[in-house]
């Protein structure tokens, strides 16, 4: 008797009770009352209920060798894990009675039959299982076994390495082996067990102590543990299909523990795949084919392998149900099971709230990726809308398997995002996390949280966004900052890429992030972000699904061609790949050798593209192209030129910088002279472009207070004025100065779809004439932010679009041109000589940072000074700096370099202090100055045109913030900037609880040497503070701003953590 073959078996593996010598000892090991009827009380009571009224019902199937199954009763499982609890109690601290406090003891190790009996076995002796799992960090384990007060492990063999180095932090923990099935299967060993001492449990007390502890992934940060009592797991395992299964999940995952036991309570069997046994589909096969199994419980990953074969996808229909959970399964995949005939049932659930929904449904209802609300369920969940169609389930007090609560009404919101079926009331597709977990095909969650947050605060870096859900790796998203702008996306990923090494060490391999799979897009990205700013996930997919999908086609593509063209035919050979790639090949069939491929509409999936097949199909000797190759050359001669270039090993060509800004200037420097109108109009129009930006929505907020201003336009890129509106009051919203504006003020505002590039703005006839009728000045905030671009790409959108916008106020049908209001950028001076900057045009193109986005704005001072010459028309460039939170509401992002370095001081109690002097000027002071140079009244005032919109006094980082953070409250230790780096990488590791960890080697690299004196270069603002009286009395740090700042942090960011 003993193990069977894999053929369907038709007995137990015990054909009669154990031998009256192991039952004794179960009793010997723990005194308990006699299962009752009714309802279990514990687990070990629902075995011994189950084992009693089906004692030879064979319940339980794992491998003895790789395919080779045995079988086991539930008499069997009771009386195994009796032999078993009584060898456990010889070296674990075994409590006496139910008034004690529960132990708990961690197991660690594959999921094997062993692993089985083991937590079975603990369980019957009382203790709290900690479920570990077999991937985490070695610093998560020590996390969890200090979060749990645990100190007792058993241990397979394959982690004494690991749990070595726990130890050497905590020398008190004990471990032992896993009892080998040999010392308690008296069908494997006759051993004699020594009797114990007499435990005596009472299961009324103990259905409300803890069963198990099951943690969150450790794919980041550390994870939490979760703990689910008796009385919860039980209710839990109520939810069942009712059938006979096959789990591949592992014994220490959540879904893999619950649905085992699911069966027990079903009394209906269960097979579990061999943790010994390589996960594929000719295993998996082997297995299915030989057992008549009604369900399937998997993973998408299985699924994938199984769908690869028709024999695979027949096997999964033969089923009455193949059920799949931890994490989604793409649509794809499904429909093609579903069309298969396999009738596919998705679960969702969690370990705080047992199982909640599934997908099962009527047949004709092919909605098998939209999980149902079933009428239990109905009156405990809630429905939280989250935007776009997406809402977070929430479930309430009183839903019996709810072991945990993160609302003050005793609710647990799972973060889950959800969208409703269009049709099918009750339905819903899980569509993601709001807390960002990315679950890998192979179900691997992966939270990007840390490493997201830890690249954001380079400087180079103003957001990013990792990806990879149903993917086989992560990738990200750059989005550079102003200053990253001036560098290429090599030299981002060059610079963020010792930020990325760092936390990859501390990270499971799946949850790692290569150089290969980063990309950077332009600075000045518009994406979607919520009303606080904060990044939306989901609908960043969304809109950026064609880069994603371009970062793992650019991975599949390699440097094999063999083509060797240069001249004519490489340059025909580029115009045909174009063609076929553009989106709007009508425009494009005339494409000349010279015409910028960005004017065009190519894009970067587009150039992504491109550069994939330029090395497959052109020999390069060995060479590669740039990952940003056709941004940096932009036309179909220079990009051919590059590419001999590469493949010859031979420097390119590089413009002259200088002559092609002269060029420019030149080019776009002539304009019409304005014709005056005798009949002014009463209205006062102000024209305002960027206002999806921070600085433009708060100078439209504060011009339609005004009562001299009738209306405020806003021209903006959309598909259409509908989207233009929405994407105006989004943005304004997100700053909190929409709502709090009245309907009159409201009322003022109007949005149009605009093409600066194209004539007349790409405005209908209709609707530039009556802007030009009622329009008196314009303020120019937008500007393509892309770092990336070399300068002849912002010849069209940007310089061509400036002299537009110019043109709009030339024709004006008022007495004298509308003024012209440019923001410009201190990047167009950076580079001026001396210390200070004057409040004119750059004597030199070369004052201008090296970067297409700084030349271009310079080009563009330049223009506006040849359009004021030429044509007196009111023509103006103001300058703006560094922009900090509003003096309001105090908004700023908590996860800022500069917040989360004050963060510190509620999370390490010091703050570094350094001999710095920042200039820090409030968003809305700079939208009041902006507005103050732009209105009419100044053009009698004043006939300058170049203003320097930055603070005219700095502060003393030490002599002056400190106090004031100290005057909010905060309380923290003034140290070294050396002794402040210390500190901070001895603080907790924890970034959910201390966020500042995640810029350790940020501020390391600023701060952790003796470097104190940093260059400030100045800028003039006489002309400036007179125009704009507020920058007078402007202080060089407000009091009050900062009581605001850190009191919102307080509120939000900064609130404590458990």
């Amino acid at each position: 008797m003993g193990s069977i073959d894999i053929c369907e078996p038709q007995y137990s593996a015990y054909d009669h009770p154990l031998p009256t010598k192991a039952t004794s000892l179960a009793t010997a090991t723990s005194t308990m009352e006699p299962p009752r009827a009714g309802k279990p009380r514990t687990v070990t009571e629902l075995i011994s209920m189950r084992a009693q009224s089906h004692p030879n019902e064979p319940i339980f199937g794992y491998p003895s060798q790789e395919l080779e199954y045995t079988e086991y009763t539930l008499t069997d499982l009771e009386a195994l894990a009796a032999r078993a609890a009584q060898r456990y109690a010889e070296v674990l601290p075994v409590r006496a009675n139910s008034s004690q406090d529960a132990r708990v003891v961690a197991l660690l190790g594959p999921s094997t039959m062993d692993y089985f009996i083991a937590l079975l076995a603990l369980s019957r002796l009382g203790f709290t299982v900690l479920f570990l799992s077999t991937r985490i960090s070695e610093a998560a384990y020590l996390s969890l076994l200090e979060a749990t007060d645990c100190r007792h492990m058993v241990v397979h063999p394959s982690f004494d390495r690991t749990i070595a180095g726990v130890k050497a932090t905590l020398p008190d923990l004990q471990t032992t082996r896993f009892l080998p099935q040999s010392e308690y299967d008296p069908l494997q060993g006759n051993h004699i067990l020594p009797q114990t001492t007499e435990q005596t449990l009472d299961l009324d007390q103990e259905t409300s102590k803890v069963a198990w502890i099951i943690h969150s992934s450790g794919s980041t940060g550390l994870p939490k543990p979760i703990y689910q009592t008796h009385q919860a797991a039980l209710r839990n395992y109520e939810n069942n299909m009712n059938l006979k299964g096959f789990v591949i999940l592992p014994l220490f995952h959540a879904f893999g523990i619950s649905n085992v036991l699911r069966g027990f309570t079903a009394i209906k069997k269960i097979y579990i795949y061999s943790a010994s046994l390589p996960l594929t589909s000719q295993n998996l096969l082997q297995v299915m084919r030989r057992h008549k199994f009604e369900i399937f419980i998997t993973v998408p990953y299985a699924l994938k392998l199984l769908s690869e074969t028709q024999e695979g996808i027949d096997a999964l229909a033969a089923m009455k149900m193949v059920q799949f959970g931890g994490s989604a399964c793409p649509d794809v995949l499904g429909n093609r099971l579903t069309e298969g005939g396999v009738k596919l049932i998705s679960h969702y659930g969690s370990t705080e709230t047992g199982q909640l929904m599934t997908s099962e449904r009527p047949e004709g209802d092919n909605a098998w990726n939209y999980v149902r609300v079933h009428e239990k369920l109905a009156a405990f969940i809630r429905w939280e809308e989250r935007g776009g169609n997406l809402h977070e389930l929430v479930v309430l007090k009183g839903w019996p398997s709810k072991v945990a609560t993160n609302r003050p009404d005793g609710s647990y919101a799972l973060k889950d995002l959800f969208e409703p079926h269009p049709t099918i009331s009750g339905a819903w597709k899980y569509c993601g996390r709001l807390d960002d977990t990315i679950v890998l095909m192979n179900g691997e969650k992966a939270i990007p949280i840390a490493m997201e947050q830890l690249v954001r605060q380079h400087e180079l870096v103003k957001d990013n966004v990792m990806f990879g859900a149903g993917k086989s790796q992560l990738g990200m998203i750059v989005v550079a900052s102003e200053l990253g702008g001036s560098k290429t996306s090599d030299e981002v990923i060059d610079a963020i890429s010792p930020l990325i090494a760092a936390e990859n060490k501390i990270l499971p391999a799946y949850a790692q992030l290569s150089r290969d799979m980063i990309r950077v897009l332009p600075s000045g990205t518009e994406y979607p972000q919520t009303d606080k700013g904060t990044l939306v996930r989901q609908a960043f997919y969304r809109m950026f699904h064609n880069e994603i999908e371009g970062v793992y086609l650019e991975a599949e593509s390699k440097s094999n061609g063999t083509r060797v063209l240069e001249g004519s035919e490489l340059r025909d050979f580029l115009r045909e790949q174009i063609l076929e790639l553009s989106s709007n090949s009508g425009e494009t069939q005339s494409i000349s050798d010279g015409t910028d491929l960005f004017s065009l509409g190519i894009d970067s999936l587009q150039s992504t593209r491109l550069r994939a097949k330029i090395l497959k199909e052109i020999q390069l000797n060995g060479n590669t192209l740039p990952q940003n190759v056709v941004f940096e050359y932009p036309t179909i001669a220079k990009l051919a030129d590059a590419i001999v270039s590469i493949r010859d090993s031979k420097e390119i060509d590089t413009l002259d910088i200088t002559k092609e800004m002269e060029r420019l200037v030149s080019k776009y420097s002539t304009f019409p002279q304005h014709v005056p109108i005798t009949t002014k109009s009463d209205k006062n129009c102000v024209v305002v472009t960027g206002v999806t930006g921070s600085l433009g929505a708060h100078i439209v907020a504060q011009l339609v207070r005004r009562s001299d201003i009738t209306e405020v336009c806003c021209l903006v890129r959309a598909d259409s004025d509908d989207t233009a509106s929405k994407r105006v009051i989004e943005s304004m919203q997100a700053r909190e100065v929409y709502d709090e504006l009245l309907p009159e003020h409201h009322r003022k505002i109007s949005c149009y779809r605009s093409d600066f590039s194209k004539p007349k703005l790409g405005l209908n006839d209709a609707v530039y004439h009556d802007i030009s009728a009622k329009i008196s000045s314009l303020i120019h905030s937008a500007w393509s932010v892309n770092f990336n671009k070399n300068l002849s790409s912002f010849e069209a959108d940007c310089i061509a679009g400036a002299k537009n916008l110019m043109l709009l106020c030339l024709s004006a049908q008022q007495h004298q041109p509308a003024s012209f209001n440019f923001c410009s950028s201190v990047s167009t001076v950076v580079n001026t000589p001396g210390d200070t900057v004057p409040e004119a045009l750059p004597e030199s193109f070369s004052c201008a940072q090296g970067m297409g986005y700084a030349q271009s704005k310079l080009v563009t001072e330049n223009l506006v000074a040849q359009a004021a010459k030429q044509t007196g028309m009111p023509a103006r460039v103001l300058r703006i700096g560094q922009i900090v939170a509003d003096t309001k509401h105090g908004i700023w992002n908590a996860t800022e370099a500069i917040p989360l370095m004050l963060q510190a001081a509620t999370t390490i109690g010091a703050l570094p202090a350094l001999d710095e002097s920042p200039r820090w000027l409030p968003v809305d002071t700079v939208a009041e100055s902006v507005i103050a140079i732009s209105l009419p009244e100044l053009q009698a005032e004043t006939q300058d045109s170049f203003f320097n919109i930055v603070n005219p006094r700095s502060f003393h980082w030490t002599g002056d913030l400190l106090p004031a953070l100290r005057a909010t409250g905060l309380q923290f230790e003034e140290v070294g900037q050396r002794e402040w780096v210390a500190r901070l990488r001895k603080s907790n590791p924890d970034p959910e609880v201390n966020p500042t960890i995640k810029l350790v080697e940020f501020f390391a690299g600023k701060y952790d040497n003796d470097v104190t004196k940093r260059r400030n270069l100045g800028y003039e603002t006489r002309v400036t503070e007179k125009a704009a009286p507020v920058l007078s009395s402007v202080p060089a740090l407000q009091s009050e701003l900062v009581q605001k700042f850190v009191k919102r942090f307080l509120r939000t960011s900064w609130a404590p953590r458990s």
